[in-house]
């Protein structure tokens, strides 16, 4: 084996798990993968072959359509034989239900802040407002004057 484990066995090797675009593989390969393919054309173009035969037919075919008939059978055959549908993924569940609560207590905690923050902004407003109306209305000059 040469690179980093690459060879054209593990080449083939990968070709036929991910297919033959390297841009598909695992990112902790590409590169050394890239590089002896650059290195070793004619075996790389061996290893490559088969997975791209492969990738160009599966790109061809078209895609099934499932019919309604089809899932009803499936679905009676599953009810007919006792199985239930999966609970799901409790934790994923439970882990939604505290990422909601927890967005509905920064909401009120948002209210809550914004609501006395408001409150404190409007009386220092108005002290203000005050105490400019009451420098405006002393002149100065009279006083001195």
């Amino acid at each position: 084996m040469t690179r980093e484990g690459m060879d054209e066995t593990r080449i083939g090797e990968l070709a036929a798990a991910y297919g033959g675009d390297v841009r598909r593989w695992p990112e902790s390969v590409r590169d050394a993968a890239r590089a002896w393919i650059e290195t070793h054309p004619l075996e790389a173009g061996r290893a490559l072959f088969d997975a791209r035969q492969t990738d160009a037919a599966l790109f061809a075919s078209p895609n099934p359509a499932v019919s309604m008939d089809l899932r009803d059978r499936v679905l009676a055959s599953a009810l007919a034989a006792n199985l239930k549908a999966r609970a799901g993924w409790p934790s994923l569940r439970k882990l939604l239900w505290i990422g909601g609560a927890s967005w509905a207590a920064a909401a009120c905690a948002g209210v809550v802040y914004g609501t006395n923050l408001g409150g404190h902004l409007a009386a220092q407003s108005q002290a203000d407002a005050v105490l400019d109306q009451a420098m405006l209305s002393f002149d100065e000059t009279e006083v001195l004057g």
